[in-house]
């Protein structure tokens, strides 16, 4: 809501300067206060479309009839927003929210060619802050941003924090439910996984088949363990969903992680549908760390690089597993399981 808000506080505010600039006494408080009850009206009303209405991602109407719908939406919107902000204006000069004078002082104001204007420029604005929302929902906030400041345009060093999330028993559920409903599945899962990572800051670099790669810069872990804290609201999440998956496919998702933490490269690779790439070594040994947490049916395995530096874990019972072999490195790592107990008598519906 704070998105749909402040887009189009800023897209408004972005209208008038541009419209009126250089007409001399074109502003005063009234008109600032009509456009900042125009701008919180329509984020609302948007907000509630694309969020409650379609629960942020699951519009599966056809292209013509969903933006057919939403254009009227809209168009609805905006005239009864503009509408209602005169309205408003007239109760505070004279006294009276809907008279003859303020149905009068409607009708002027539509007769604006301004205002005709305005509400052209309105609708466009919405459609442009749907396509922000949708660009921002498929790269996250950090990659959005430093792709339009081109920051990956040429190799950058940075230090991340990665963690692979693997779903246990992938092909035996694969070959249950038959293809159809295995991605119907996944695709369940992956909403609500990627529902716990962007609460808890993070970002997801890949999903590839029935595992996902998350990532965080690691200053942004110093304070507080985000991976840890992810991966248990995971746990809490899916619990919570036990009933809407064994009603729904019979099944219910298990997993387990990996995570570690170094410097990568970051840049853009490809021309023509670029995307962002990670090179360096802590990717690979998140990989392989994750190769190991299968192979011993870890449920969480963790580099002791990465626990030295995340705060507050000794919650989660870090178990020192020794020295792992990694394969294809000449330095073995030390590395730590994790417990996330949840307790079974709490009821977390």
């Amino acid at each position: 809501m704070c998105f749909y808000i402040s887009s189009w506080l800023l897209g408004c505010f972005a209208f008038i300067l541009l419209y009126y600039l250089g007409v001399p006494n074109a502003f005063n408080f009234n008109f600032y206060l009509y456009i900042i009850q125009f701008s919180i009206f329509t984020g609302l009303s948007q907000g509630i479309y694309d969020i409650l209405i379609l629960q942020d991602d699951k519009d599966h109407r056809p292209v013509f009839a969903a933006l057919l719908i939403r254009s009227l939406y809209l168009s609805l919107t905006i005239i009864i927003n503009i509408s209602l902000c005169v309205f408003i204006e007239f109760l505070y000069s004279n006294g009276s929210l809907i008279s003859e004078n303020s149905l009068r002082a409607l009708c002027n104001h539509w007769n604006k060619a301004s205002t005709c204007a305005f509400a052209i420029y309105a609708f466009l604005l919405g459609f442009l802050i749907t396509f922000i929302r949708s660009v921002h929902k498929k790269f996250g906030t950090r990659v959005l941003i430093n792709t339009i400041l081109g920051k990956y345009q040429d190799p950058t060093e940075e230090e991340l924090v990665f963690m692979f999330v693997d779903l246990k028993q992938s092909t035996s559920l694969a070959e249950e439910l038959g293809n159809f409903k295995y991605s119907n599945f996944l695709r369940d899962y992956y909403h609500y996984l990627s529902n716990c990572c962007e609460e808890n800051h993070g970002q997801i670099y890949q999903i590839v088949g029935d595992g996902v790669v998350l990532t965080w810069p690691l200053k942004k872990c110093l304070r507080k363990p985000r991976p840890l804290l992810c991966f248990e609201d995971l746990k809490i999440c899916f619990r919570r969903l036990i009933p809407f998956f064994r009603k729904k496919y019979g099944k219910v998702p298990s997993f387990r992680a990996s995570a570690h933490c170094g410097k990568v490269i970051a840049s853009e690779v490809g021309n023509f549908g670029s995307e962002m790439a990670y090179h360096g070594d802590a990717i690979n040994t998140t990989a392989r760390l994750q190769d190991l947490c299968s192979e011993h049916d870890y449920e969480f395995l963790i580099s002791e690089d990465l626990l030295k530096k995340l705060p507050k874990t000794e919650k989660y019972q870090p178990e020192n597993q020794g020295v792992m072999e990694i394969k294809g490195k000449k330095r073995n790592i030390f590395a730590y399981t994790l417990k996330f107990p949840l307790d079974k008598r709490k009821n977390y519906s």
